[in-house]
């Protein structure tokens, strides 16, 4: 039997165990962002000072710029989709 008794003061250990799990999760969804949005960012400038890859045109608009708006702007967007999430996860709405 896990848990605590119905009579003790103590703290629930199949609690314990779902808020551990709920911040591994967390901390694995937040990392993984983070790891991607460095290696965005590092990435970004390396190709476009010494590879070709970005040099065309789409629209009269640069692809250069095109991604380097992406780069700056996907984070923010993951961040915002992060904290929803985070929020309706801490409300009891589910973990999706």
């Amino acid at each position: 039997m896990t848990g605590k008794a119905p009579d003790e003061g103590g703290v629930d250990t199949e609690d314990i165990g779902q808020a551990a799990a709920a911040i591994r999760r967390r901390k694995r969804v937040a990392l993984t962002a983070a790891a991607i949005t460095l290696v965005g960012f590092m990435a970004f400038p390396v190709i476009t000072s010494f590879t070709t890859l970005l040099d065309g045109v789409v629209n009269g608009i640069g692809v250069g710029y095109l991604v380097g708006f992406a780069v700056m702007v996907l984070p923010v967007l993951g961040a915002v989709a992060f904290c929803l999430w985070a929020n309706r996860v801490e409300r009891g709405g589910g973990d999706r």
